[in-house]
């Protein structure tokens, strides 16, 4: 029997005693709500005071100018890296692609007419293939190293040494006059054509699809409105702040605070400027360089194509009509029938119209093609009369290598000039930034210091 008003040691059944953690973690929170109802109260009680008040404002208007200062950064250094990595990268292997693609194309249709000469080669068009062949590989050995796409450099890799080994049984028939030389030669073009020329067609193209990436990177519209809306925002503090001083101080400026306005002004214009200058340089090197170098390559590899058709029907004495049927749909292509005749479409007339600097050195290549034309048509006339082959041979390989080249090294030349272009286009789109992060983050840390030094010269009035 127990004793009267002891209490029972052990709980009521159905009430269990509370856990000793949940009631750690109730004070835990308890005292953190405290802490931070407390703070508030003393901001509160703080705000209310003159002083105090403003030390809220100054804090408030450093937090703008932090995010003025964050927005400006982030989008400079996102378009500086997206050129950077377009000039230093994608467009560099574009580049690479489109002179890979005319070096191969070289080498197939100057060893085809070499061939055509019979017995030992012209030795000008004999180096003029090797010189080729050797600067390929070297382009193909730079690209693998600067991590460019592994399924077409493997197809290059290992095709280009059968094309080669099969050009050189090519030849060494040829120099003791077995006809089955002109049967390797086709050989070795059709894999060219076929193998070779598609794998680095799908290299250009996956570059072609990084520099669009690139210049949309480069050029993203909503970062100047970001940009221009930050800093708005910064100036409309920085302005609504004072005139709420002047209408309680009757002080007419505060100079700290005029030089914060003006530092943002500064800061953003300047970031707003490089956007400007650094999209029109863009703009103009896609439109001065980049399009038409791609359009004076493709009218350059059509040509070529076609002039290697004509060389190696001719070595097939007479069993060439699918290169002939080849040869005109290449010339269909750069916009002329199979009478020479002008179609006033096709990649030629692309060319002739393209405006920009680099335009006359485009603009000869109309004539000269014309002229090259010309002496395929007499070539393909006497093929078909009778007796005539041999002048044919004789016309090809005079009149046709002697115009050919005079066109190819035109379409070289105006190559060459709008690839310099489209590089110095880009390092001058990138040079536009050049300092731009610095400079805004100068500009805007002083204002910053500027901004609490202003107002603290208000605060002091109150001592």
């Amino acid at each position: 029997m127990s004793a009267v008003g002891t209490p029972s040691a052990a709980p009521a059944a159905g009430n269990p005693a509370p856990a000793s953690g949940s009631a750690t973690a109730v004070f835990t929170v308890s005292g953190a709500t405290a802490s931070v109802a407390a703070a508030a109260g003393t901001i509160r009680r703080r705000s209310r005071t003159p002083p105090g008040f403003l030390r809220l404002l100054s804090a408030g208007l450093v937090g703008v100018l932090m995010v003025t200062l964050s927005v400006c950064l982030l989008s400079t250094l996102s378009r500086q890296h997206a050129v950077d990595a377009l000039a230093r990268d994608s467009g560099a292997s574009f580049v690479a692609a489109q002179q890979l693609h005319a070096e191969l194309s070289v080498a197939d249709a100057t060893v085809a007419r070499a061939f055509l000469a019979g017995g030992v080669e012209p030795p000008a068009q004999r180096t003029a293939y090797q010189e080729s062949i050797a600067s390929a590989s070297g382009r193909i050995v730079d690209l693998a190293l600067a991590g460019g796409p592994r399924e077409p450099l493997s197809v290059l890799a290992a095709q280009l040494p059968v094309y080669t080994g099969l050009i050189e049984r090519a030849r060494a028939n040829n120099r003791i006059g077995n006809v089955v030389g002109g049967a390797y030669l086709r050989q070795a073009s059709e894999l060219m054509q076929t193998r070779i020329l598609p794998a680095v067609d799908r290299l250009a193209a996956e570059d072609a699809l990084d520099i669009d990436r690139g210049y949309a990177q480069a050029t993203r519209w909503y970062q100047p409105v970001l940009v221009g809306v930050a800093g708005a925002a910064a100036l409309a503090a920085l302005v609504a702040l004072q005139i709420r001083l002047f209408r309680r101080t009757h002080r007419m400026f505060n100079l700290r605070l005029v030089a914060a306005t003006v530092l943002v002004v500064i800061a953003t214009g300047l970031t707003l400027l490089a956007f400007g200058v650094s999209r029109a340089r863009l703009v103009d090197s896609r439109n001065d360089a980049f399009r038409p170098m791609t359009v004076v390559a493709q009218v350059r590899v059509l040509a070529l194509r076609a002039w290697g058709d004509e060389s190696l029907s001719l070595i097939a004495r007479g069993n060439g009509d699918d290169l002939d049927a080849d040869a005109r749909r290449v010339t269909e292509r750069l916009g002329y029938d199979p009478a020479g005749r002008p179609a006033g479409t096709g990649a030629l007339a692309t060319a002739a119209a393209l405006d920009g600097p680099d335009a006359p050195g485009q603009d000869v290549l109309v004539p000269d093609w014309e002229r090259y034309q010309d002496t395929a048509v007499r070539v393909r006339d006497l093929v078909r009369d009778v007796g005539g082959f041999q002048e044919a041979v004789r016309v090809a390989l005079d009149e046709g290598t002697s115009t050919f080249t005079r066109f190819d090294g035109d379409a070289e030349t105006a190559f060459t000039a709008s690839r310099e272009r489209f590089a110095a286009g880009l390092s001058s789109a990138a040079g536009t930034y050049d300092g731009v992060a610095a400079g805004t983050g100068t500009a805007l840390g002083l204002a910053m210091l500027l901004t609490l030094a202003g107002v603290q010269s208000r605060i002091n009035d109150y001592r």
